[in-house]
Order: C-alpha cells, then sequence, then structure tokens
C-alpha cells in the first residue's frame, strides 16, 4: 500500500532507533553498564545531587523515627505508628538513591560524618510529648523536601528520564506526606473550644 505523499514517517528513522547505531553506541564503554552514550546528563553533578537527596532523606528519616519514640500517650499512638511509617518509607527512599547513585558509577556516601553536612532537614528534637512541635516539624521537613525534589526535576529535566522518574517517584510520595500531616499538625495544637477527636490519617504502606 502507497502511503499518500506528505504523511507517515520521515525517510529514515532516528538515530537512536537505527539498527547499527543503537549496537554501536551500546558497545561503546560496556563498562559503564546501564549509563549509555545517549544520556545527556553531567553525571557527577548527578550523582552529587542525589547524594544531597540521600542524606536528606536518612537525617529525615531518623528523625521521624526520633519523634515517633517521643510520642507516648496511648491516645496518641496513631501518631507516633504513622511517624514510624514514614521513617520506614524515607529510608526505602534513601535505598533508590542509593541504588541509582551506584548505576551512575558513583559511591552512595552514608558516612554519618557527612549526612548532617548535606541535607536540606535539619534534625530537631523535642521534649516527650511535645506532639504540636513534633507534628509541625515533620511537616516543616517535608515541605522542604518537596521543595528540593520539585528542583531537583527541573534540574535532570530530560537528560537523564531514568533519574527524573525515580525523583518524581520520591515527590510524590513526600507530598503525600506533606498532605496527611497537614491535619495532625493542626489536631495536635492545644484544644480550645472543638467538640470530638480528630485521628490523623494513615500512613500509606
Amino acid at each position: 500500500m502507497t502511503m499518500p505523499a506528505g504523511r507517515g514517517h520521515a525517510a529514515s528513522p532516528p538515530s537512536a532507533l537505527r539498527m547499527r547505531e543503537v549496537r554501536d553506541r551500546a558497545l561503546f564503554d560496556l563498562d559503564d553498564g546501564p549509563v549509555t552514550p545517549s544520556n545527556r546528563a553531567e553525571l557527577a553533578a548527578v550523582a552529587g545531587l542525589l547524594n544531597v537527596l540521600l542524606a536528606s532523606l536518612v537525617v529525615s528519616s531518623l528523625q521521624y523515627e526520633q519523634h515517633a519514640l517521643l510520642v507516648r500517650a496511648p491516645s496518641d499512638r496513631a501518631v507516633a505508628e504513622f511517624l514510624s511509617a514514614y521513617a520506614d518509607r524515607d529510608r526505602a527512599g534513601a535505598r533508590l538513591l542509593a541504588a541509582r547513585i551506584r548505576q551512575l558509577g558513583f559511591a552512595a556516601d552514608y558516612d554519618p560524618q557527612h549526612l548532617a553536612g548535606r541535607s536540606r532537614v535539619a534534625f530537631q528534637t523535642f521534649p516527650d510529648g511535645d506532639l504540636a512541635g513534633i507534628v509541625t516539624q515533620g511537616l516543616v521537613g517535608a515541605r522542604i523536601l518537596v521543595q528540593t525534589l520539585q528542583e531537583a526535576v527541573r534540574w535532570v529535566g530530560d537528560d537523564d528520564p531514568t533519574t527524573r522518574r525515580l525523583l518524581e517517584r520520591l515527590l510524590e510520595d513526600k507530598e503525600a506526606q506533606a498532605a496527611e500531616l497537614g491535619a495532625p499538625s493542626a489536631a495536635a495544637r492545644p484544644r480550645q473550644t472543638t467538640t470530638g477527636d480528630r485521628s490523623p490519617p494513615t500512613a500509606h504502606p
């Protein structure tokens, strides 16, 4: 069947889709593993960015874990549970970042001496039972990471689609945390003339 003039595909496919060129590019620098010449990102800079985000998630997870231990009242057990769940999610996010850093040919830096200095989230603790301070600090930390991840997604752009998708996944999770923390932060403040009690939302597994 003859394709009508002016319609259909171009006379030749893009270079990335030509069989021989794809093979030639794949054979170039085999030691780079998944990183091929079509990845236009400055890999060292991307790895540095991911290590900053890794440090931020590790510090955030430690802060959530610490805060969960400070919530001891039986009536606030649900708050402690979702803080613990957030700690687990942040640790899982850090592991995903570490795996991507390794794929790019660099090392993930978990050195405790470096984590606090690179983290965009500042670790802050509170007296036992200071629910308002604990949940508000969690919300602040989540919002800081939302902004940081948004900027990271914009910076990576189309140069490294795999890294961008990972950052978008982490961003979505952090936005969900911020949304969930919003209601408890209001409910945790000293109650005035409210009727009934508000339970915090259940964290996503």
